[in-house]
């Protein structure tokens, strides 16, 4: 994995990238989608407990994941949090084949303050994202008396073009209270919006994932029904963006131009000088490896099977290998 950050134009504002690598044994995963989370904070401050832990999330299920931290305090006086935003979907979309993201599978998911962000980004940003996820969202007009500065509700902003969204809330949220987003949800239906929501009935402000390991050591911050937001999130995604590629009885023929210890064992078996090698050097393969082997690099083999091989070894392998000429049909 690779974790990379930015400077963006307006004064303290980063983007923090969390990029999973490609591998050889995952070919359906070249291209992922990507999720941009904004935390909430009361637009005073970014909330640690909702940027990394859901960014780490998001990355167990495949997911590139991003963590913007926007203007803050009299800097989040609008449109200056909006421009930060749209300028990370920007930069996403532009290294989208870079990062191997899939350019209309990126999804931005606010929580509080973030996700009026985050609603603000989906119903007037010049740039869109393609899912919106809203955690007990502050929507309203109303909610700026508890922000540095005035900012305008989002409700209103709605049109046909916000895309499909995920709400969860409390009933019990006293900070920012459920009509927020219940406003937005009613909203979405006007503009027959697609959406799924879901009002946990117990619950404070700020919960974040609901587990403990976002509690600060809090009770009150652990909510098991609550946690179940996080599946549910990810399932309706899945129905949003579709599930990564998994319709293949037997990976295809790999076309092989060179042998190496980079090449798969059942392309090395179906040559006999190659086979001779590597029995030569690893007798401990057996004449029949395990069908499940076939499908694997030799050199990931070699790595699993520890010091049946030391690092010159593997160079005369890999040496002998290169010189056995390729023959096609």
């Amino acid at each position: 994995m690779k974790v990379l950050s930015y400077d963006l134009s307006n004064i303290n504002v980063t983007l923090t990238a969390y990029l999973l690598d490609s591998s050889p044994e995952m070919p359906n995963m070249k291209q992922r989608p990507a999720v941009l989370i904004l935390p909430g904070g009361g637009y005073r401050a970014c909330s640690d407990r909702e940027a990394e832990p859901i960014a780490m999330a998001f990355l167990a299920e495949g997911y590139q994941a991003f963590i913007l931290r926007y203007s803050l305090n009299q800097d989040a006086a609008f449109p200056r949090p909006l421009n930060d935003a749209e300028e990370a979907m920007k930069l996403i979309r532009t290294h989208s084949a870079e990062w191997d993201i899939h350019p209309q599978k990126i999804a931005v998911c606010g929580f509080s303050a973030g996700g009026h962000l985050a609603a603000a980004l989906s119903t007037m940003g010049s740039v869109r994202p393609d899912a919106l996820i809203l955690g007990y969202p502050c929507i309203l007009e109303e909610m700026s008396a508890i922000f540095p500065v005035p900012v305008s509700g989002v409700d209103q902003k709605v049109d046909q073009l916000t895309p499909p969204t995920f709400i969860f809330h409390t009933f019990d949220d006293k900070l920012v209270p459920v009509r927020n987003s219940l406003a937005f949800a009613d909203a979405l239906t006007r503009q027959n919006v697609p959406f799924e929501m879901h009002i946990f009935p117990a619950g404070t402000h700020g919960l974040s994932l609901a587990r403990p390991q976002t509690s600060m050591g809090l009770i009150s911050m652990v909510e098991p029904s609550v946690a179940q937001w996080f599946g549910l999130c990810t399932n309706w995604m899945t129905r949003v963006f579709g599930e990564f590629a998994a319709d293949l009885e037997h990976l295809p023929e790999e076309e092989v131009l060179e042998y190496s210890l980079d090449v798969k064992l059942g392309a090395l078996w179906k040559n006999d000088s190659c086979k001779k090698l590597i029995l030569a050097a690893m007798p401990e393969i057996g004449e029949e490896p395990h069908p499940d082997a076939m499908g694997v690099p030799l050199g990931v083999i070699i790595e699993y099977a520890g010091d049946v091989l030391n690092k010159e070894k593997k160079i005369q392998l890999n040496d002998s290998l290169r010189q056995i000429p390729v023959f096609h049909s």
